[in-house]
């Protein structure tokens, strides 16, 4: 037997359990283990009595975390490593809000992905829910804990928009769904002479002109509501859709752009924001992340990733030219594209 036939069993088998990490990174937010190291080394009964949890059983928890580098444990005393540190609430780019996320609203909608897979329908759709986020609209506890997810994943890709889109010329930029605004954050600090308008439901935007005020931004961002199926706002030169399109089925998508386009003035343009799917996936912790989003958009929304060819034509339907297409040091690329003149 073969060295890669005997290796066969015990990958599919970590494959297959790797729903452990989600959970216990998970725990260690929900019962407070990484606020608690966040202040310093802890020992176990210490952290116990902190957290009012069973000694015994928080052990064997912190044990499993130290196997996936989220904490060290060094005569007794267990510590946040780097990566770790990145589930504080406070830290740059943290990704508590979508760890928390993710062991929770969106592991029910994963544990039937086999019914999207039969149907093409996302778990909602299937059960009789919504489309899109209309339903956070009546859960103010979920859209809170989603739209943080979404910012501290925007954190990690606004300054990498900014710096390699070619800006020369903006003045005024809309920001189509942009949640709490991290995104016009990111870009506006990067670019001091663009303005900023925030676009999106009322239950995204909350908190986000606090946020302007916080960063030295709120005379420079404006924010408005609505929806981007019905009009947005007129007359920008640039209106950025970051991960909005993969939320959505083609047609979905197009009527999102021809919404875009109805909205620009001369020399305008769109510029998205999005993981693009590769022709012939290959494997490798990029592609990893891009097929793994796809299926997150099957399961959740009815959405998907796309290549760059089927971008292309999207665009092209909804009244725009050829794209632009640059990588980022992030899974992401920006998409831009102008408007064809009739």
């Amino acid at each position: 037997m073969s060295a890669a036939t005997k290796a066969g069993p015990d990958r599919l088998l970590a494959l297959v359990g790797a729903n452990w990490t989600t959970q216990a990174i998970g725990a260690a937010v929900q019962l407070g283990v990484v606020d608690h190291l966040a202040k310093g080394p802890r020992r176990v009964a210490e952290l116990a009595t902190l957290t009012k949890c069973d000694s015994a059983a928080l052990a064997r928890l912190l044990r499993s975390l130290v196997s996936i580098d989220i904490c060290t444990e060094a005569g007794g005393r267990y510590r946040l490593t780097p990566i770790g540190a990145l589930l504080r609430e406070d830290a740059p780019g943290s990704i508590r809000w979508w760890a928390l996320w993710c062991c929770g609203t969106q592991w029910t909608l994963w544990s039937d992905l086999a019914g999207s897979g039969r149907t093409g329908k996302s778990f909602r759709e299937r059960t009789g829910g919504e489309p899109g986020y209309a339903h956070l609209e009546r859960d103010a506890e979920s859209a809170l804990l989603f739209n943080r997810a979404m910012a501290g994943l925007t954190r990690r890709v606004g300054g990498e928009v900014a710096r390699v889109t070619n800006w020369r010329g903006t003045k005024r930029v809309v920001d189509v769904g942009g949640g709490h605004g991290e995104l016009l954050v990111e870009l506006l600090q990067a670019k001091p002479s663009i303005e900023g308008i925030l676009f999106d439901l009322p239950h995204a935007v909350k908190g986000a002109a606090a946020r302007f005020r916080e960063t030295g931004l709120a005379k420079r961002c404006t924010v408005a509501t609505g929806s981007f199926f019905e009009a947005l706002p007129e007359g920008a030169d640039a209106y950025v859709l970051k991960s909005i399109l993969h939320n959505w089925d083609d047609g979905k998508a197009l009527a999102i752009l021809r919404q875009c386009r109805a909205a620009m003035g001369p020399g305008s343009r769109v510029v998205l924001v999005e993981r693009v799917m590769p022709e012939r996936p290959r494997g490798g912790r990029r592609d990893d992340a891009i097929l793994r989003s796809d299926l997150n958009m099957l399961v959740s929304l009815g959405g998907r990733e796309r290549t760059r060819d089927e971008f292309t034509t999207l665009l092209a339907k909804a009244g725009f030219g050829a794209p632009t297409v640059k990588p980022t040091r992030t899974d992401y690329s920006v998409i831009e594209s102008r408007p064809v003149r009739a």
